[in-house]
């Protein structure tokens, strides 16, 4: 009897203010109810109903507790706080389902040395785009929305397991886009990272 496929991780990677959070949002409406597809809530040092995406708020002393413990997948440092994806989803992976989380692009190497099939998908925002985005959230100063300007500038993913997606226009644009995306993957060619 043949052994059910592998489910692929995918990773949405973008600088902030992209719409990431909108973007997933928006396909987990559309995808929660399917089988076939995982949307795991991240772990975050950061306090309750602070951020606009739905996550377990803990302290930093119960996050470091449960990374001790292996509690996590992947776990990375930004912006002064702490992100974990629980480690579930490697048994979800394992049953053919389809994850789909917000990381930061310096897990990368470790996904690809370690959880694979994965997908990157990229979100493309241009920088005056990105600009009005982030003054519209009022949560930076001028000189930090300048820093995460620069930073944005910076951000380039490249390989064959990397998809772009712009996220210029309307966010019911980017969410349909995202959501064929997700409903039509195809594994990367077998050995296509190591060339």
């Amino acid at each position: 009897m043949r052994q059910k496929p592998r489910g692929t991780l995918v990773l949405v990677v973008g600088p902030s203010g992209s719409g990431k959070d909108s973007i997933l949002s928006g396909a987990e409406a559309a995808l929660g109810k399917n089988d076939l597809f995982f949307f795991p809530r991240r772990d975050i040092t950061r306090p309750a109903a602070l951020g606009h995406e739905p996550y377990h708020s803990l302290s930093l002393e119960a996050f470091e507790d449960r990374r001790a413990r292996g509690a996590y997948s992947l776990s990375w440092p930004a912006h002064g706080l702490w992100y974990g994806i629980p480690s579930a989803i490697e048994s979800h992976l394992e049953d053919g389902r389809h994850v789909v989380v917000n990381v930061s692009r310096g897990v990368i190497p470790e996904v690809r040395q370690r959880l694979q099939p994965a997908r990157i998908v990229s979100i493309q925002v241009p920088r005056e785009t990105l600009r009005a985005r982030l003054k519209g959230r009022e949560r930076e100063s001028e000189s930090d929305i300048e820093a995460r300007l620069e930073r944005a500038a910076t951000f380039h993913i490249d390989g064959p397991d990397v998809v772009r997606l712009q996220n210029d226009s309307s966010l019911e644009a980017a969410i349909n886009t995202f959501v064929a995306l997700l409903t039509n993957l195809n594994p990367v060619e077998e050995n296509a990272l190591a060339r």
